[in-house]
């Protein structure tokens, strides 16, 4: 097994570790609050959820790969899945450079630029971050409730438009800062791509879709747990996203853990008390997690039952 090869099994086994401890952590520090919520447990919502949730990870990885185009750089579908799951189970282990020594080491073992793979990924959380606030800025009036004003349905949605139509206008604008910031981040100089603006808008609105499933997802989560005492459809989307978008901006938490546990909480208790908001928060987290946990597994082992043999090398001398 080659050294490349061999570090990246090492973090792919933290990895999962990290993940794992977290999960038991978490459910141990919190087990006697969690223990007193009247938990209704309704099957199909909770497997529509984590179906919708598997589904949006397949579909983020797929416009990463994509996007390695304007690198110049290609990647099959199964192996960016792969170096997607690996890449993320690193963040729970504190520190953000182990996330992106992950991704380089994957990005060598496939014979990619492992610039153009962290500046694909970088790109696209930063615009899965304008995105997200677009969403929460839009949403905020069935967040904040009778202390924001009463906004339509229309009036949200262009909100919006113009919030994502911004951020299609300014990205050419910010490229230069962009580039700066991530050539410090790599500590080596970095093109970010131009891709025209018909491609980039279909890039951009697309990754409004996620924020929009995971809500409905955790919407689904709290039907299949709390029954009738889940927070509504619009207000499980805005929080959600609203305090996902918190933990993306504080990265000095490994995965937002505790960040976005603590914005979920606090967007939630108003309308639906506090033990409900923290059980939605922490059992939330847990949710994902083991379902990340088991994506990552089932991913990694199908990957590897894929991949082809070497070649032997006969046994016999060559004669002479």
């Amino acid at each position: 097994m080659s050294l490349g090869r061999l570090i990246g099994r090492v973090l792919q086994i933290v990895g999962l570790g990290a993940a794992l401890w977290y999960l038991v952590d978490t459910a141990l520090a919190h087990w006697d609050g969690l223990t007193q919520i009247a938990i209704q447990l309704r099957v199909v919502p909770l497997v529509v959820a984590s179906v919708l949730t598997v589904l949006t990870y397949g579909f983020l990885v797929w416009v990463w790969a994509r996007s390695l185009g304007w690198w110049g750089q290609r990647l099959s579908y199964g192996t960016a899945l792969r170096m997607w799951f690996v890449t993320n189970l690193a963040r729970f282990i504190p520190g953000t450079v182990w996330q992106f020594a992950s991704l380089t080491t994957e990005a060598l073992a496939h014979s990619v630029s492992a610039v153009a793979a962290t500046a694909a990924m970088l790109f696209q959380q930063l615009v899965l971050l304008g995105t997200g606030i677009a969403l929460t800025l839009a949403l905020a009036p069935g967040l904040l409730g009778a202390q924001a004003l009463p906004w339509p349905a229309g009036t949200m949605l262009t909100v919006v438009s113009l919030a994502v139509a911004g951020v299609i206008i300014l990205l050419p604008v910010v490229t230069p800062a962009l580039e700066r910031w991530t050539g410090r981040v790599l500590r080596r100089d970095v093109s970010w791509p131009a891709p025209g603006r018909a491609e980039m808008a279909l890039y951009v609105a697309g990754l409004v879709v996620p924020w929009l499933v995971y809500g409905v997802a955790f919407w689904l989560f709290g039907i299949g747990t709390l029954g009738q005492a889940a927070p509504p459809l619009g207000l499980a989307i805005a929080a959600f996203t609203a305090s996902y978008v918190a933990g993306i901006i504080f990265i000095v938490a490994p995965g937002g853990l505790g960040i976005r546990e603590a914005a979920l909480v606090a967007a939630l208790a108003p309308h639906v008390g506090s033990a409900a908001g923290l059980f939605l928060a922490i059992g939330s987290r847990l949710w994902l997690t083991a379902l990340e946990i088991v994506t990552a597994v089932v991913v990694l082992a199908v990957h590897q039952q894929q991949r082809p043999a070497k070649p032997e090398t006969p046994n016999d001398p060559t004669p002479h």
